[in-house]
C-alpha cells in the first residue's frame, strides 16, 4: 500500500513522473508562444513538446464512449486497478481534491517537455491555475509526506535549498520548488539552473539553436482537441548516440534490414524531426516526420524505397476475414543480391551458408536471381483467422493462417518454373520430415473458381490417437495459386481459395504514395488468442512459475486490454517526406 500511494504521490506531482524527478518554476508574467517557452531551455536541448491541456484529454468524448465499454468496466473492477483504486482514494482523502481534477489544475494552460544534451537532463514544464493554488498545493504535498514518513518513523524525506533567491525541494532523486503559476519537473539540478538562469536574466536559449529556427515555422495553432506536438535535433542526437547501432546507417541482420532499412538511412541522415498525437471521436493518431532526399538511400537500400524513393506498396483487396494485411515494397531480390554492401562479413557469410541450403531445395535454382528475382517488388502479406471442418480433429495449438501474394515479372513463362518449385520444396520437407518422425504431405490440385490450385495436405497416422488434438503441423496445408498476373502462396488451402478471383482492378487509389501500410483487426486477434488460452496459460505456468489461477488472471486481463481495442493501422512514405504514421481505434461504447 504505502508502495502505492507513493507512485500516486509522485503521478500527483508531475502528470508524467518523468524519472520521478520533480522541479516547479513560473514567474510574473505569463508567455504567450512557444517561442517564449524555448527561451527558458538551454540551447543544447535536443527535444522540445508541448502538450495540451489535460482537461482537453480527460473530457474529450472519446474517453467517456471508452468507458462505456464492457471491457473497461471489468478492467476497472480487475484485482490490479482495485489495489491501485485504493491508493488514489488515499491520496485524494489526503490532498482535499480528486486527482482528474488536480491533473486539470497542474495544466491548465498546457505543459512542455525537454530534453538536454549538456546537463543529461528531461525537464517537465507545467502551467498550472494559479499562483497560490500551486503554493496550497505544494504545501499539502509536502506536509502530506512528512507526515506519512514520520508516523512510520523515517527521517523528513525532504530536502530543501535555494537558489537565486528561489526555495527548492528535492524528493529522492527529484527536485522541486514554486515561483508563481509555474511547475518544472527534471531529473537534473544543472538543467533546473540553467532553466532559471535563462528565466531570471530574461536570455534567450533554444529560440537561437538553428534546428529549432529550421522547424519553428511548424508549430501546429491550438486547438480544443487535446494533441501533443514534438521537436527533435536529429544531428545533435546522433552525436549523443554515436555508438549506437541505429545511427550508423547499417542492419546487423538481414530481418533488422528487411524491416528497418528505409528508416536506418532516414535516422542517420536528417536534420529534424516533427512528430505529434491527437485525439479525434474515432481515435488516436500518431505521426512522426522529416524531410527525405534520394540520394540518402544510395542505391544499396533501393530495395527499399524504389527508384528516386518513389516506390509504393500495392493496394489489392484484402482477404475476408483478415487478422491483418501488411502491403510493402521491398525488392527482396535486390536486397538478397546487395549483402555484401549492407551487412558485415558474418552475416555475409551466413547468407553464403543460406544461398547454398536454398540452392539446393530449389532444385538447383540460384535462390536470389530465380526465385527471389522472379518477383515484382510490391508485396502483400496478411494473416487469417484459422478455419477446421466441423466435428473434425482440430490441432491443439490453432495458429492463424497466413500468407502472400506478389505479382510476377514473366506469369507466362514463370507459372510452371514456380509450380516445379514448390513440388519440388514439398519433397525436401517430406524427407526432413521423415527423419524426425514427423507427419508426412500429400500433394493434390483442386480446381477453383477456374483457377489450379497446388497444395498439400498432412496425413493422418490411422493407427495412432489423438486424445489431446492433432499435432501443430496440421495447422497447415501449403498452397501455391496464380490468377491473373499475381501468385498466392499460403499455409492454408482455403485461404487461397479467399483470395483467388479477387480482383485487383477493384481497389482504391488512396493508398498511392504509401510505402508501407498495415491494417490489424484487434477483435480478432483476440479470438485466436482465446482459441488457445489453454496453451497460453499452460506456457505462462512453465516460464513464470505462475499457478494456474495467476497465469488465468493474466491471460484475463491480456483479453479485456484487446478488448479496448478495435484497429490498428498504420502506414510509411518517403517522397520528399519521410513520414510514419500510427492509428488506433477503440473499441467504443454505447
Amino acid at each position: 500500500m504505502r508502495k502505492i500511494l507513493w507512485i500516486v504521490l509522485c503521478s500527483c506531482f508531475s502528470m508524467a513522473c518523468l524519472d520521478r524527478m520533480q522541479f516547479v518554476l513560473a514567474q510574473e508574467s505569463q508567455p504567450q508562444s512557444v517561442d517564449e517557452i524555448a527561451d527558458w531551455l538551454p540551447e543544447t536541448t535536443v527535444i522540445f513538446g508541448r502538450i495540451s491541456p489535460v482537461n482537453q484529454w480527460l473530457d474529450h468524448p472519446l474517453r467517456e464512449s471508452l468507458m462505456q465499454t464492457e471491457a473497461f468496466k471489468k478492467l476497472w473492477r480487475s484485482p490490479q486497478a482495485l489495489q491501485l483504486r485504493s491508493g488514489m482514494t488515499v491520496a485524494e482523502l489526503a490532498l482535499g481534491l480528486k486527482l482528474d481534477q488536480l491533473a486539470k489544475d497542474l495544466t491548465e494552460q498546457g505543459a512542455y517537455v525537454a530534453v538536454d544534451t549538456k546537463t543529461k537532463g528531461a525537464a517537465l514544464l507545467l502551467h498550472t491555475k494559479s499562483q497560490e493554488w500551486l503554493d496550497d498545493y505544494i504545501d499539502k504535498a509536502l506536509d502530506f509526506l512528512r507526515r506519512d514518513a514520520k508516523s512510520k518513523g523515517n527521517p523528513d524525506p525532504v530536502q530543501s535549498a535555494e537558489y537565486r533567491g528561489i526555495r527548492g525541494y528535492k524528493i529522492q532523486n527529484g527536485i522541486f520548488a514554486a515561483i508563481g503559476p509555474w511547475m518544472l519537473v527534471t531529473n537534473q539540478g544543472d538543467l533546473a539552473k540553467a532553466i532559471l538562469d535563462h528565466r531570471v536574466d530574461k536570455t534567450q536559449g533554444l529560440s537561437q539553436a538553428p534546428w529549432y529556427r529550421q522547424i519553428r515555422e511548424s508549430h501546429a495553432s491550438k486547438t480544443d482537441s487535446p494533441s501533443a506536438d514534438f521537436w527533435i535535433d536529429m544531428v545533435s542526437l546522433r552525436e549523443q548516440m554515436s555508438n549506437n547501432d541505429l545511427f550508423r546507417g547499417q542492419a546487423k541482420d538481414f530481418g533488422a534490414e528487411l524491416i528497418l532499412g528505409g528508416i536506418l538511412s532516414v535516422m542517420a541522415n536528417a536534420q529534424v524531426m516533427q512528430g505529434s498525437v491527437s485525439v479525434d471521436a474515432q481515435g488516436v493518431s500518431f505521426e512522426a516526420q522529416t524531410p527525405s532526399k534520394p540520394e540518402w538511400f544510395g542505391e544499396a537500400r533501393q530495395h527499399y524505397v524504389g527508384p528516386d524513393a518513389t516506390g509504393h506498396a500495392p493496394n489489392w483487396p484484402t482477404i475476408p476475414g483478415s487478422i491483418a494485411t501488411l502491403a510493402t515494397y521491398r525488392d527482396v531480390a535486390q536486397m538478397w543480391l546487395r549483402a555484401g554492401d549492407l551487412f558485415d562479413q558474418n552475416v555475409n557469410e551466413q547468407l553464403a551458408q543460406a544461398d547454398n541450403t536454398l540452392t539446393t531445395i530449389f532444385a538447383g535454382k540460384d535462390f536470389g536471381t530465380d526465385i527471389l528475382g522472379a518477383i515484382e517488388p510490391q508485396l502483400q502479406l496478411f494473416a487469417v483467422e484459422p478455419q477446421f471442418a466441423e466435428g473434425k480433429l482440430r490441432p491443439t495449438i490453432q495458429l492463424p493462417s497466413f500468407g502472400l501474394v506478389a505479382k510476377l515479372r514473366d506469369p507466362a513463362k514463370l507459372q510452371r518454373e514456380l509450380k516445379r518449385t514448390f513440388q519440388s520444396f514439398i519433397g525436401f520437407l517430406n524427407v526432413a520430415g521423415a527423419q524426425e518422425g514427423q507427419p508426412q504431405l500429400e500433394l493434390d490440385t483442386i480446381q477453383h473458381q477456374g483457377v489450379s490450385i497446388y497444395t498439400a495436405q498432412y496425413i493422418l497416422d490411422e493407427d495412432r490417437k489423438y486424445p489431446d488434438g492433432l499435432p501443430i503441423q496440421f495447422n497447415f496445408s501449403p498452397t501455391l495459386a496464380f490468377y491473373e498476373d499475381r501468385m498466392v502462396l499460403c499455409s492454408s488451402v482455403e485461404s487461397a481459395k479467399s483470395m483467388v478471383g479477387q480482383s485487383a482492378q477493384g481497389a482504391s487509389d488512396t493508398k498511392e504514395n504509401v510505402q508501407t501500410w498495415l491494417d490489424a483487426d484487434a477483435s480478432a486477434i483476440q479470438r485466436v488468442l482465446q482459441a488457445n488460452s489453454n496453451p497460453i496459460i499452460a506456457q505462462n505456468m512453465l516460464e513464470k512459475g505462475n499457478t494456474r489461477l495467476e497465469a488465468k488472471r493474466e491471460f484475463d486481463t491480456l483479453m479485456l486490454m484487446l478488448g479496448l481495442v478495435k484497429r490498428l493501422s498504420m502506414s510509411m512514405e518517403f517522397q520528399k517526406q519521410a513520414k510514419l504514421m500510427l492509428r488506433l481505434e477503440p473499441e467504443l461504447g454505447p
